[in-house]
């Protein structure tokens, strides 16, 4: 990625000096929302103690005491690697956000704004990178007298995954963020994942006509099978809300349908199991809804076997434990 200046200063030469990108980045991932969620979903004694050391650690750094920022980097590194081994989602969660955060820090003016942002100014680290982004977009125009839309998306799909973690932590809108996934949809349509971030978001928001209008382009994006699915299930959770409990159903049995080819396909696959599970647990709700409860007790049953059987493969599992909770809940 270029490095572009821009009209605006970031930080000034000292600071730019003292700016280590990989610990800006390990800081973002410690301390974003889906660490935070997953840590009150997953924590047990031992990550409990970790957390507590490392915030010790952390306090002392910003008490002017610079010597343990090393020793902080190293302690938060430690606690995000221990929190994805024990909950699959968060680590799958947490790779993606850990890769856009990369690409941020990847230049300098990206590593200080990332600073910034960790350093609690969300709204002015977010200005600042779209500034930069607005910057490179000129840049690459004035170079091949194109827009290219792109790799404005590109970097906006960076900036946005920042502004809907800010958002998680009170520092931005739902609307906020909701427009800057409009813009990468339009900029660039062909991305799944865009789409289900939209229709959530969305969802979230109470749009449920735009949620379903986003979950539907999911669909049509989908790049393979897990991604289908996904899409459906957003469209299920969706089409329920509007009232369509028939519309309902059949999305979570095809989504279903194609989450349990995957899981035969290859039974050690944790997420290919727990999708399974999910989507059952799903069809169970609707099912219930709808009256037919035989029905909803044949796939609440399915989802707490699947969740049984990895909970007992992997005792130390607290989200595999968890899942079983809620199976447990919904078959009660």
């Amino acid at each position: 990625m270029c490095s572009v200046a821009i009209s605006v200063p970031l930080v000034s030469s000292a600071q730019r000096v003292v700016i280590n990108a990989h610990a800006e980045v390990v800081a973002a991932v410690y301390a974003s929302s889906a660490t935070l969620a997953a840590f009150q979903r997953d924590a047990d004694a031992k990550l409990r103690a970790q957390k507590a050391q490392t915030d010790a650690l952390a306090a002392k750094v910003k008490a002017g005491e610079a010597q343990h920022a090393a020793e902080l980097t190293a302690a938060q590194e430690a606690f995000s690697t221990a929190l994805a081994a024990k909950d699959r989602a968060y680590a799958a969660e947490i790779a993606v956000f850990r890769n856009q955060v990369t690409d941020i820090a990847s230049t300098p003016e990206g590593a200080a704004a990332l600073a910034s942002f960790n350093n609690g100014d969300e709204p002015g680290a977010l200005a600042i990178l779209d500034k930069l982004r607005a910057a490179r977009d000129t840049a690459r125009a004035a170079a091949s007298k194109v827009r290219d839309d792109i790799a404005s998306a590109a970097e906006g799909r960076r900036i946005a995954a920042l502004a809907n973690d800010a958002r998680n932590r009170g520092k931005q809108t739902l609307s906020q963020v909701i427009a800057r996934y409009e813009e990468i949809t339009r900029l660039d349509p062909g991305v799944h994942w865009d789409w289900v971030t939209l229709a959530r978001l969305y969802h979230d928001a109470g749009h449920l006509s735009q949620a379903l209008t986003a979950a539907k382009h999911a669909a049509s994006t989908a790049a393979n099978d897990r991604d289908r699915s996904v899409a459906l299930n957003e469209l299920g959770n969706t089409i329920v809300l509007l009232g369509d409990r028939a519309g309902a159903l059949s999305a979570y049995k095809e989504s279903l349908e194609i989450f349990r080819r995957l899981a035969s396909s290859d039974p050690g696959n944790a997420v290919a199991q727990r999708d399974a599970s999910v989507s059952l647990v799903n069809l169970g709700d609707v099912l219930v809804s709808s009256g037919d409860r035989s029905g909803a007790l044949s796939a609440y049953k399915e989802s707490l076997e699947i969740r049984r059987r990895f909970a007992s493969s992997d005792p130390g599992n607290t989200e595999a434990q968890r899942d079983v909770s809620v199976s447990l809940e919904r078959l009660g």
